[in-house]
């Protein structure tokens, strides 16, 4: 298997992440059995249409942050 990652540095040249195209992940994924269950993919699909439907009732991470402190 040839992966052909791509690499993200920030200002200082450390690294922050790995991209890689998706026929790579694919090979990955399937390797290493990364498949997502049904189940879960059930719930997420569920989750996100009621995000569509009303997404004004959604907090960001800053407002339940703050509401944490």
């Amino acid at each position: 298997m040839k992966i052909n990652p791509q690499y993200t540095f920030d200002n200082m040249g450390n690294p922050l992440g790995v991209f890689l195209p998706i026929d790579d992940w694919e090979q990955v994924a399937e390797k290493l059995h990364l498949d997502i269950p049904k189940w879960q993919k059930t719930l997420i699909d569920s989750r996100l249409s009621e995000y569509q439907a009303a997404p004004e009732q959604t907090l960001d991470w800053d407002e339940i942050e703050s509401k944490l402190d």
